[in-house]
């Protein structure tokens, strides 16, 4: 990594010494009869079985299936660019649905809006006193004329008239708007399942009933993009621009289901390095890794002062999480979270797995999508392999 590109990331995040519990209280039956509709697999397939029964053997329950369940499948999905690269439908939402899905509510009145560009409901929510996913339906008004396959789009939030906003890396400063992102249902021309993955600030979570009103700002897509070369810049194509066009305002109340999530507060060391894991819950495993302080000293060093080849040489410790299987845990790509006790936290994928095996790798050094690192020499990087493994046991 060239040395300019480490001036350009923020300052790591430190996690505290010990962890407090997260105040996360059972939901009171009142609060419980207020959900609507939660879709348990039992629920789901009882559904799919009354319908064959119906319709004589053909299932044709998809156009009732909330976001969530459409989303179900998105990370299997792929797309082939105008430039010829195939990759991920929506590369940036690391979500497993699948097991969110059985979590979320499926309002019974959604809540709708639209303009002259967009027509978008507000249909399911998943929020375990943390984490708050909103799952969305929509569709062009004027139809999917350029065959655009996934949009994105920026969104305020509200909560019981209070507007919050999502928090940066240095946890001071505030981001304007919250995104998220649409992508177009299989075999559909014009119809679109979106979500977008809110983690709460704490002054913003609630353990009981709280009206939650979003608006969308703005709605674009990058797979047309257009390139002012005066400025040097891309330009996404626009189906929403939020001023001209008007607003998507939305609104349900959403009840926070606590039981969701598990809390672990377990920590394994050696020598010196230690990683954390703080709950886990349907949506995401909480959790912190850290390295001893010499590290920090000797690419803080390289970063103030320069390397004569312009290239960082420090061991940069990066940790790959693994579940018992051997298979690699995701880290989600979303801001650290901010704990009770003021410090922060990190966000994998869940998992079920009893252990976890932790391996610390050297950020200088390339790795693949399994977690392993394969070594780039090319700007004189050592090959210093995985500097150390040890594991941690969930269930002990």
């Amino acid at each position: 990594m060239n040395m300019d590109d480490y001036r350009k990331v923020t300052d790591r995040i430190y996690p505290s010494d010990k962890c407090r519990e997260e105040v996360m209280n059972m939901r009171s039956e009142k609060t419980r009869k207020r959900i609507k509709h939660r879709y348990t697999d039992k629920a789901v397939a009882a559904i799919a079985v009354a319908v064959v029964a119906a319709c004589g053997g053909t299932v044709a329950a998809a156009a009732g299936l909330g976001a969530f369940d459409k989303l179900s499948n998105k990370r299997d999905r792929t797309i082939t660019y105008s430039n010829g690269y195939t990759g991920p439908l929506d590369k940036f939402d690391r979500n497993e649905y699948d097991k969110i899905a059985p979590h979320a509510v499926k309002f019974e009145e959604v809540s709708h809006a639209e303009n002259d560009k967009f027509s978008v409901d507000l249909d399911s929510a998943y929020y375990d006193g943390i984490e708050l996913i909103l799952g969305f339906t929509g569709e062009m008004a004027n139809g999917n004329e350029e065959g655009l396959n996934n949009l994105g789009f920026t969104a305020t939030v509200e909560i019981d008239g209070k507007q919050y906003h999502p928090k940066s890396y240095d946890g001071q400063n505030l981001m304007s708007d919250w995104w998220g992102t649409f992508v177009i249902d299989e075999g559909e021309s014009n119809s679109f399942s979106g979500s977008m993955t809110c983690i709460l600030p704490c002054e913003a979570r609630f353990d009981d009933t709280a009206e939650v009103r979003v608006t969308l700002t703005r709605i674009w897509s990058n797979e047309k993009q257009t390139y002012d070369y005066d400025t040097d810049t891309p330009h996404s194509y626009d189906v929403m621009t939020g001023h001209e066009d008007g607003r998507l305002e939305l609104s349900q109340n959403i009840t926070a289901d606590t039981s969701l999530v598990r809390q672990i507060n377990k920590t394994a060391e050696k020598d010196g390095f230690y990683f954390t894991v703080y709950s886990i819950s349907p949506a995401m495993m909480l959790c912190h890794g850290g390295y001893p302080e010499s590290y920090d000293i000797a690419m803080r060093e390289e970063i103030e002062n320069g390397t004569e080849d312009g290239y960082c040489h420090a061991v940069h410790p990066l940790v790959f999480v693994f579940d018992e299987d051997g298979n690699y845990i995701e880290g989600l790509p979303m801001n650290p979270i901010d704990m009770p006790d003021g410090e922060w936290a990190s966000a994998c994928v869940s998992t079920d797995s009893k252990t976890l095996t932790i391996k610390v790798g050297d950020k200088n050094c390339q790795s693949n999508e399994n977690g392993s690192i394969e070594f780039d020499d090319q700007y004189g990087h050592q090959s210093f392999g995985y500097i150390t493994e040890f594991t941690l046991d969930l269930d002990e």
